[in-house]
Order: structure tokens, then C-alpha cells, then sequence
């Protein structure tokens, strides 16, 4: 079976991660994968190169590229494939794929609707014709009960069937042996993300100077980088916590910042995924998220209920309840390693993809 997995770039983000490390995993497991990319620019392009996955530039220059020459050229590349694999919307691409001999899968890990500013007629433009493609692909797979929803709602789903496949981590691998943090070192809470406006960092920053007044003692660690950076340092300076605050930027090896944190807060709201959570159990650190953060919510639900808040306040005394309680960090690290492996790995993650790809190359057949 021959796999293309299709991706804007190797730059900086769950999604791209994600692929990249399942590309990687299906190649391990002896089959033939690669990833198509419409520009190399991108903090993971080293590591694809280093790992032998196979890189496809696509030639699409921009979200409303309708170049002739690069259609039939993708057209023809996707012939050679038995599942071509989307991520992000591209008219050109898919259309390409859609007319070609593969097996189409769409994956949808979010929805566009308020992430960003954009022309009204470019996004409805954007939207009819993605969702024309939605009805027309072979297998919709998502990454959450919440984007299922959300997504049924937005494209018109409703009696469509998605398949729910949860993100893997290979961070496991990274793990050191668990080790109780001395009494006197400095309460860090952590924050690991790409800076846009849906992150709501803004949340995090209040509830963490109402944490303050209320006599807790600590810093914020906000690992990471992206356009929400300014408005992030101009809060920062408006709450008189710079002091408190360590801005590192973004960073290619967590490990060394996940053993370093006692707890993790992902204050998003309408997040598709829970990356950043699955990583923290898989270090045993708690996390915090908040009742609309959709993907995150359902991550903590099962373990830590009582982790998920309604507002700044309920996030302020969470906060203080762990750092008037370290010893529970340690004490329940081993059972948030556990239900992270059991349930996120990359190994069950390619397998369940698998089982998605046999079905409808079998049905195609």
C-alpha cells in the first residue's frame, strides 16, 4: 500500500507534528509513505530528512491556486498512490485527488470559522467548496467527539459517518524515571502552544496573577512562539508579572521543559485535539483546561474532572490547590503515565489508520 499524507508545511503545530510522526511510524512499520508539502520552510523539515520519509513539494502557491499545469501535475502524482491523505483544504489539491485514482482520506482537525481574519468572500468561497469535498472523500476521520459535532454541524455532515481516530505521541520515548521535586523549588506552571489568538494565553495570565493575590508563590513557563506575541508581552507588562514570567520561545526537545513543570494549563477554547495534555500525563504532570476547550476537555475527563474550570477564577484556585498540595503531583504521575500510554500511543494510531485504509481500498477493489 502506497500512503501521501498532504500537509501545508513541516513548520511548528499539532497537526503537522502529528502527521509527521505517524509518516514516520508507518514507515517503520514497512510501508510505503510519504508527504506532500506546498513549501519546505518549517521548523520539522530536518527531522522528516533524518527519518527517510519521502518529501513531495506540491507547487501550490497559495489558497486560491488554480494553475492548470500544477493541477495535472498533482493529478498525476496522486495516480500513483492508493490512499492520498488531506489535512488542510486546498481547492487545487483536492480537486486533484478527488479526480484521480486514489483512495481519499480527510481528516479534519479544526474548524476555520473565528480562527483568523480573512475576506468574507474568500472564506465562504473556501467553506462551499470544502464541503462539497467533505461529501465526496471516502473516509472522515477526526480526533474528538467535540469535532465531530462541530464539524456535522458546519459542513452539513449529518448522515455522513466519521471515524474518531485520538493522536499518538512518541514523547514516551523521551521519559526519564520519575522524580519527586525538592520542597523548596519554585512552583513552575507550564504552558506549551503556538501563539494565536484561539490559545487564549490572555486566561492563563489572569488566573495566574489571581494566584498571586491570593498568596501563591511561582512562575509560568510559556514555551512557544506565533502572532499573538505582542499582545501576550503588552498583558504581561499591563498585570505587573513580568517577573514571574519566562518566555524561552519555541523549542524542538520538550522533554527537558515537561520534567521541569509541575503543572500544565492549555486555557484554549474550541480546540480540536488535546496534544499538549496527552504530553503532560505521559511526564505524570496535571493539567488544567477549561469546560469549552472541546478536544482538551475530553482528554481530561476520564482522570481529572476536577481540572476542568469555568473561569479565570476556578483556574486561580486550582492552581493554588497544587501548589498547597505538591505532594499529589507526585503521587498520581505514575497513573497519568499509564492512562496516556494506554490510550495515546503512536503505535495504536497508525494501527487504527490502518484498519481506516484496508477498509475502503478493499471496498474500492
Amino acid at each position: 500500500m502506497k500512503i501521501l499524507h498532504c500537509i501545508n508545511s513541516p513548520s511548528v503545530g499539532g497537526l503537522e507534528r502529528t502527521t509527521i510522526e505517524l509518516a514516520i511510524q508507518q514507515t517503520k512499520k514497512g510501508i510505503d509513505t510519504s508527504i506532500m508539502v506546498d513549501r519546505v520552510e518549517g521548523e520539522y523539515y530536518d527531522y522528516l530528512v533524518e527519518n527517510n520519509v519521502p518529501l513531495i513539494i506540491s507547487n501550490i502557491k497559495g489558497g486560491f491556486d488554480f494553475n492548470p499545469k500544477t493541477y495535472n501535475r498533482l493529478k498525476k502524482i496522486f495516480d500513483d498512490f492508493d490512499i492520498v491523505h488531506q489535512y488542510n483544504f486546498s481547492p487545487i489539491r483536492a480537486y486533484a485527488s478527488y479526480r484521480s485514482k486514489a483512495a481519499k482520506v480527510y481528516t479534519i482537525c479544526g474548524l476555520s470559522k473565528g480562527v483568523r481574519k480573512e475576506n468574507a468572500i474568500k472564506y465562504f468561497t473556501r467553506e462551499t467548496l470544502k464541503k462539497w469535498f467533505l461529501h465526496k472523500v471516502d473516509a472522515l476521520v477526526t480526533k474528538s467527539r467535540h469535532l465531530i459535532e462541530k464539524s456535522k454541524e458546519h459542513y452539513g455532515l449529518k448522515h455522513i459517518n466519521i471515524s474518531i481516530v485520538s493522536n499518538g505521541s512518541t514523547l514516551d520515548k523521551q521519559l526519564a524515571e520519575l522524580k519527586k521535586k525538592s520542597a523548596n523549588e519554585e512552583f513552575t506552571i507550564g504552558l506549551v502552544s503556538r501563539f494565536i489568538p484561539r490559545k487564549r494565553v490572555d486566561r492563563l495570565l489572569d488566573g495566574f496573577k489571581m494566584f498571586l493575590d491570593k498568596g501563591g508563590k511561582g512562575q509560568v513557563l510559556l514555551v512557544g512562539d506565533g502572532p499573538s506575541m505582542p499582545d501576550i508581552k503588552k498583558q504581561i507588562e499591563y498585570l505587573e508579572i513580568k517577573d514571574y514570567i519566562k518566555l524561552p520561545g519555541y523549542q524542538s526537545e520538550m522533554a527537558q521543559f515537561y520534567e521541569v513543570f509541575d503543572i500544565v494549563v492549555h486555557p484554549s477554547d474550541d480546540e480540536g485535539t488535546g496534544n499538549v495534555a496527552i504530553e503532560s500525563y505521559l511526564f505524570g504532570k496535571p493539567v488544567i483546561a477549561f469546560s469549552d476547550s472541546g478536544g482538551f476537555k475530553e482528554v481530561l475527563e476520564p482522570i481529572e474532572p476536577e481540572n476542568i474550570v469555568n473561569t479565570n477564577e476556578e483556574l486561580s484556585e486550582r492552581l493554588l490547590f497544587y501548589y498547597k498540595n505538591k505532594d499529589l503531583i507526585f503521587d498520581e504521575s505514575q497513573k497519568r503515565r499509564n492512562y496516556a500510554k494506554e490510550n495515546f500511543s503512536i503505535e495504536s494510531m497508525e494501527k487504527n489508520y490502518r484498519n481506516i485504509y484496508n477498509q475502503i481500498v478493499n471496498e474500492k477493489n
